[in-house]
């Protein structure tokens, strides 16, 4: 059957396609020897300042925004003392406390006298927040994206259930995000922002009794 005039065959556009792929690719200047080694020091740079941060991130104050697995998104004030014990407040309407401290959560509505309690042994938050943890381990593999640097702990190793993504500015390391992921696969993404230290934290944001 004749082609109509106009047409194009699939073989000239296939050709006209790996022309502009071509081009795109080549637009794009390789890196030399010496920019490659000046991004690898830079890297090697942020990841002994990260170290040192998550280190010493304790005496602090700041806010987040949480949004859980269905969508759902909550706001508040953290705290996190010098014995690096995390504490969310979280507002309206949820006006929930949740409470990291000696390898438990502790958690309740903020009209309940009580917490509940629950034991957090083996989760990544904890290599985050306990100074015998293996944090070094996870910053040696970074994945750099521009202005953001980000670290993967998972406790066990080959599992995506129950890890931790955790997102720092680059160059310069400042906590901006974590991801958790539980058991059931369900993703939860808290955001951090006005983070401040501070000399010493009030203690009646971690009392539980």
């Amino acid at each position: 059957m004749p082609r109509e005039r106009g047409s194009f065959s699939e073989d000239h556009c296939m050709s006209k396609f790996l022309k502009f792929y071509l081009i795109i690719i080549l637009s794009f200047p390789a890196l030399s020897d010496s920019e490659k080694q000046d991004s690898m020091e830079k890297i090697n740079i942020w990841k002994q300042e990260t170290k040192f941060y998550i280190e010493n991130f304790n005496n602090i104050t700041g806010t987040f925004t949480q949004i859980d697995y269905v969508g759902n998104i909550s706001k508040g004030n953290f705290w996190i003392n010098d014995k690096k014990e995390i504490a969310f407040y979280y507002g309206q309407p949820y006006e929930t406390v949740i409470i990291y401290k000696s390898g438990k959560l502790f958690f309740k509505e903020r009209k309940s006298e009580n917490f509940q309690n629950y034991s957090i042994s083996n989760n990544p938050i904890l290599e985050l927040l306990e100074n015998n943890s293996n944090i070094h381990k996870y910053i040696d593999n970074p994945i750099i994206d521009n202005n953001i640097g980000k670290i993967f702990i998972n406790v066990n190793e080959g599992n995506e259930r129950n890890s931790l993504e955790v997102i720092f500015d680059y160059p310069k390391p400042i906590l901006r995000q974590w991801k958790y992921i539980d058991h059931q696969k369900k993703e939860t993404n808290i955001f951090f922002s006005n983070i401040t230290f501070v000399e010493s934290v009030q203690k009646q944001y971690f009392i539980t009794k």
